[in-house]
């Protein structure tokens, strides 16, 4: 029956069928489906997990914790990303933990069939290369704009990529929920500051506040702020 499950997610996700479109069979039959709630805590920064992890549906919050409490989200995964890639191969610690934002469904298979599925599959060795070129790349970029760029340009980015994602073709009165937590934890900055920058676009009347959402009033002018800032 466990298998059955995992050809029909197969055969309807498009992202799930390229990673595992020449898996072997005896290998396909190893995987697990698991399900986690919301909030849970899958796994934690620090230790070691002979897994390895591939979303099949929902978002994880991928995430490094400073010993004095303090969260920076490195990135946020969804279907068709897969976990552990980096720390199977040598059996070493997680470097990051993993967080599921909402309910969230993985494929999951152990280490040694993982092995044997890796050195027969050139499909998947191909897949991961480009794959982690990729989120190196973006992890690179993020770490340079965190770096060299002030708070304002980085929540002036934030908020025209939002405003992109929901498809937004208006230039005016765009609306965009936020959620401060989270993004304290992206930008690796408190509430505070972000609350200080909120309020000084609200002044500029570039964006309003209503409680969690933002209304982008003047995107033409909330861009050229962006640009401004990285000057500052």
């Amino acid at each position: 029956m466990n298998i059955l499950n995992i050809i029909n997610i197969i055969e309807s996700n498009r992202e799930i069928y390229e990673l595992l479109k020449n898996c072997p069979y005896e290998i396909l039959k190893k995987f697990q489906i698991k399900n986690y709630r919301k909030n849970t805590i899958i796994l934690n920064q620090g230790s070691v997990y002979e897994k390895f992890y591939i979303i099949v549906d929902g978002l994880a919050d991928i995430f490094i914790m400073a010993e004095n409490g303090k969260r920076y989200t490195l990135s946020i995964y969804s279907k068709g990303n897969y976990i552990g890639e980096l720390e199977i191969f040598n059996k070493i610690p997680f470097t990051c933990s993993v967080e599921a934002i909402t309910d969230i469904t993985m494929l999951e298979i152990d280490r040694e069939d993982f092995l044997k599925w890796y050195d027969i599959d050139k499909n998947l060795s191909s897949i991961m290369m480009k794959t982690l070129c990729a989120q190196f790349y973006r992890l690179s970029e993020k770490a340079g704009k965190d770096t060299l760029y002030n708070l304002k340009q980085r929540i002036c980015y934030f908020l025209i990529e939002e405003a992109s994602k929901n498809k937004a073709n208006k230039i005016k009165n765009i609306e965009i929920m936020i959620d401060k937590e989270k993004l304290s934890c992206q930008l690796a900055v408190t509430k505070r500051s972000i609350n200080r920058v909120l309020h000084m676009l609200n002044q500029m009347d570039i964006i309003s506040i209503q409680n969690s959402k933002v209304i982008i009033k003047d995107m033409e002018e909330l861009k050229k702020e962006e640009i401004r800032s990285r000057y500052e």
